[in-house]
């Protein structure tokens, strides 16, 4: 007996993102209120919460009937791969200049190095897989990229609850929707979550460890300005990866 499959729609979507966001922000919640869990700082231990929630977008999309249409899969064609290089080189620039005043402990570059890898399988695999699928279910290219990348923006305003820093979690939450966009377009031109999931971990593991060495409050108050100005790039390019000739060719595929 065949096993019913899952059809990602954008209501579907939409629940799954609302019990992603249950499990993610859980731990954050938690130490708010006072108790210590696992996840309750990115250099402190691994995060128990980014890990369940991660666990909860793959299961659900194995279970979905097209998972290979949502982006759970290698890139096709491999040749696609390209055009993972210039934010993945961005990544790396970014990394070098975080390191250019020194390392941090290796105990935290590696606590840094798995939660960083924790937050983009399972920011991946829930905005640009799950919803990113679910929108297109209803909508068109471009409506599909901006609703998903603006709801990706909207999620780290949750942030607010560890920072308690109200105008950092605005600017990075308007730097997360411009990032959005540039996600969704290599999505969708590689069909795959996985090159994401790389430059998007390498992205914050830079982005965490550059705030290591001078963590001093007036230093981090320019930090989401800054992020804002450094992914503007990565939006340009995902509006010119979503070019007509573009959005025609994935259209198609979606049918």
């Amino acid at each position: 007996m065949s096993i019913p499959r899952i059809h990602l729609t954008m209501p579907l979507a939409i629940g799954a993102l609302a019990i992603w966001l249950a499990l993610s922000m859980g731990g954050r919640w938690l130490e708010a209120a006072g108790y210590a869990l696992p996840g309750a700082a990115v250099t402190g231990r691994i995060g128990l919460s980014w890990a369940l929630a991660a666990v909860f977008a793959l299961a659900l999309l194995l279970a979905s009937s097209r998972p290979r249409e949502a982006g759970l899969c290698a890139p096709q064609p491999w040749k696609s791969t390209w055009l993972v290089w210039p934010p993945l080189l961005y990544a790396l620039l970014m990394l070098l200049l975080a390191w250019a005043g020194g390392w941090p402990q290796p105990r935290v570059l590696l606590i840094v190095a798995c939660n960083a890898a924790l937050v983009a399988i399972s920011e991946e695999l829930m905005f640009r897989a799950i919803l990113l699928q679910g929108m297109l279910d209803r909508y068109a290219v471009w409506p599909a990229v901006l609703m998903s990348s603006a709801l990706f923006g909207l999620a780290h305003l949750a942030n607010v609850l560890a920072t308690g820093d109200v105008s950092g979690a605005v600017w990075q939450a308007v730097a997360a929707t411009l990032q959005g966009v540039g996600y969704a377009a290599i999505r969708l031109r590689t069909r795959s979550v996985w090159p994401m999931v790389l430059v998007h971990g390498l992205w914050d593991y830079a982005l965490v460890t550059a705030t290591l060495p001078n963590p001093a409050e007036d230093g981090a108050s320019i930090l989401p300005t800054i992020a804002v100005l450094a992914v503007l790039p990565l939006c340009l390019y995902g509006v010119y990866l979503l070019r007509p000739s573009q959005r025609a060719a994935i259209s198609e595929l979606q049918r």
